[in-house]
């Protein structure tokens, strides 16, 4: 199917007629591009994987001679360990999130004019404390921006130096609403609460299914790899039927508030510019879509159009 270019087309007759050069990037900004709360939740399984190890290892031999068949395979034991492990892997990973980044990225603490005003501008249409979070910008070869960190004191909104030097300030402040509209609708922490339920649901089910007496069944040779295995699959079934689903549904409701803010027509106008700067406005095949973590500008567009008409 072709994408409706003509509804594209009336969104960019209000938007930047410059024509930016083609992007090359790096691996720093293709971890902006994939989404960075996407890797944080990968650097929480590791993290959580990282203390599952760790308390087996310092604690197995005294809790088995204490409790024999305590820690043994498919106990209730080593479920309720799997479970938090995940727990403090995730909340380690989000409370560290901004300063991963900031090791991650060059930047600085910002200060720019623009965003000074639009500070000023939502604060009437916006119930929020905006001064409590860090404004900070990142270099990067795409136009972007992100809000990361659970918690006010720790919050910070990233955005990329080529966003600031190709936004005007209508398209900063559209964003920039996008941004809080994550922080207002605390889509964070419900990422955080999916990735929780999905590991005690799968962790209940492989206890009930009683997976770890066919395991034990197998040869010594095949037993870590089906664990492997397994991981691997749980891993990729948490993203594709959990956290890609919830990000898309999170960028609707981010967007929906924002343009409540800022005006539908502005909000479009900055979202078609985003993705022009970012030499992205053809819209990638069907089949990917559904491992992105944001729905394609024209989705976007037309879920915002459809809600200013109602």
């Amino acid at each position: 199917m072709v994408e409706p270019t003509h509804r594209i087309n009336e969104v960019a007759g209000g938007a930047s007629s410059i024509k930016d050069e083609p992007i090359r990037l790096t691996w720093r900004d293709r971890l902006v591009e994939i989404g960075l709360n996407m890797s944080v939740t990968l650097v929480g399984i590791l993290i959580a994987v990282f203390v599952f190890l760790s308390i087996l290892l310092t604690a197995d031999d005294m809790i088995v001679q204490g409790v024999p068949g305590l820690l043994d395979q498919g106990s209730l034991t080593i479920v309720l360990l799997v479970i938090l492990s995940a727990t403090v892997g995730n909340a380690c990973a989000w409370l560290c999130s901004p300063y991963l980044i900031r090791l991650i990225f060059r930047g600085y603490e910002l200060r720019d004019d623009r965003l000074d005003r639009s500070v000023g501008k939502l604060i009437s249409s916006v119930d929020m404390n905006i001064a409590a979070e860090t404004l900070y910008t990142i270099k990067s070869r795409t136009a972007n921006a992100m809000v990361t960190g659970l918690f006010r004191k720790n919050r910070y909104i990233f955005f990329t130096d080529k966003l600031l030097a190709k936004a005007n300030e209508e398209e900063i402040l559209a964003i920039f609403a996008h941004e809080l509209a994550h922080v207002r609708h605390r889509h964070l922490p419900k990422m955080q609460l999916a990735t929780f339920m999905w590991v005690c649901g799968m962790q209940a089910f492989l206890y009930l299914l009683d997976f770890s007496a066919y395991v034990d069944a197998m040869d010594e040779s095949f037993k870590m790899w089906t664990y492997g295995l397994l991981n691997a699959v749980n891993v990729w079934l948490l993203m594709f039927l959990v956290i890609y689903p919830l990000s898309r549904r999170n960028e609707y409701e981010a967007d929906a508030t924002a343009a409540k803010w800022v005006g539908t027509e502005q909000y479009k106008r900055a979202l078609y510019r985003l993705h022009q700067v970012n030499d992205n406005l053809k819209p990638p095949p069907r089949f990917v879509r559904v491992l992105l973590t944001h729905p394609t500008m024209q989705n976007r567009l037309d879920r915002v159009s459809r809600l200013d008409a109602q």
